[in-house]
């Protein structure tokens, strides 16, 4: 296959463009200062020199092609009650969440390309999983955080206005930004932060490492984060993107083991680059193991080029680091777009 390269002026340009809806404003914190959000375990934010740096260094690459998606598509239910739990995997970071009658959306993305330019930008590999048009009615949906590939305003519009009494629930900063895409009630979480949904649900903020920008000017003004939604059958996480930190353990003492959990292994090359805020395949086989999850869905792989590992790295890496730590590969899947996942309730001692 040709080689492809992206020149190092893209991601300058894209990190000058775009609508931040505004820096957070409110009481400072141990992960707030009055102007700007920390990880639990601060790491310095890459100078656009290092950006730059990496640009400029990139190796060839194999062209990424595009993928097909199933000739058969699977029906979606309309709700799912009682003790079941339905989890779809569309794309990227983007899943619906079906469990007590509650249909949920995770970092809604249907773009053809993760950027604020329609033209320019990482563009999809992967066609998603599921059309707008198929989905079912949505009650609730959860934006992580503001990067392009995790909060996509044109897809959020499209979601307003095909379901607007869908709640957003986001990080603390995000909700003007996404309140200017049509939607009415947002929620605005910190991390630990508690949100009853239904007499046997609750959603917890929980604290990722990453960071938050959609330009240089705005970075770390608004939070990041990850959500555990606890049910009597046994909680789920949706971490967002993030980096392998203390997170993982911390949210393992305070909820105990995991039903279900979806968990990024793409865009993690350079190491030196990345490592601090995205997982590699072999974090992400850790961050299962500290959850001790009964059920882990790859997420964040495949859809679009954001980094060095070549198109299919991500998946034959998670293989070698479930056999390499000894998980089971049937704890730790990589799903197709489309995918849809029984997931039994939790098997406590």
């Amino acid at each position: 296959m040709p080689a492809v390269s992206r020149p190092a002026w893209l991601l300058g340009l894209l990190s000058l463009v775009g609508c931040t809806g505004g820096p957070y404003q409110g009481p400072t914190s141990d992960h707030f200062d009055g102007q700007r959000f920390s990880n639990l375990e601060p790491k310095a934010h890459k100078t656009l020199a290092a950006v730059l740096k990496w640009q400029l260094n990139r190796p060839p690459q194999a062209a990424w092609v595009e993928q097909p998606l199933p000739t058969a598509a699977q029906a979606i239910p309309q709700r799912v009650e009682g003790q079941d739990l339905r989890v779809t995997y569309i794309n990227h970071a983007t899943l619906l969440i079906q469990l007590q009658g509650l249909n949920i959306l995770t970092d809604p993305l249907w773009s053809k390309r993760a950027s604020p330019l329609s033209f320019i930008g990482p563009k999809r590999y992967h066609a998603p999983g599921l059309s707008l048009d198929q989905l079912p009615p949505i009650d609730l949906i959860l934006v992580s955080h503001n990067h392009y590939d995790h909060l996509d305003t044109g897809s959020l519009r499209q979601l307003a206005g095909r379901f607007p009494k869908a709640q957003v629930v986001t990080g603390l900063g995000n909700g003007a930004l996404i309140r200017q895409c049509g939607f009415a009630d947002v929620r605005e979480m910190d991390w630990w932060e508690a949100l009853p949904l239904n007499k046997g649900l609750t959603l917890h903020g929980v604290p990722a490492q990453h960071w938050s920008s959609r330009t240089r000017a705005d970075t770390n003004k608004t939070l990041w984060m990850g959500f555990v939604l606890e049910a009597p059958e046994g909680p789920l996480l949706f971490p967002g993107d993030t980096g392998l930190g203390p997170e993982f353990r911390l949210i393992h003492q305070r909820f105990g083991p995991m039903r279900f959990a979806a968990l990024p292994i793409g865009a993690y090359a350079p190491r030196w680059f990345m490592r601090d805020n995205h997982m590699n395949p072999a974090d992400a086989v850790q961050a299962h193991r500290q959850l001790a999850s009964q059920s882990s869905m790859a997420i964040h792989f495949g859809t679009f080029n954001l980094s060095d590992e070549e198109q299919f790295a991500p998946v034959m890496e998670l293989a070698t680091a479930l056999r390499e730590q000894q998980v089971p590969e049937a704890e730790f899947r990589a799903p197709q777009p489309g995918e849809h996942w029984q997931v039994p309730p939790l098997q406590r001692p």
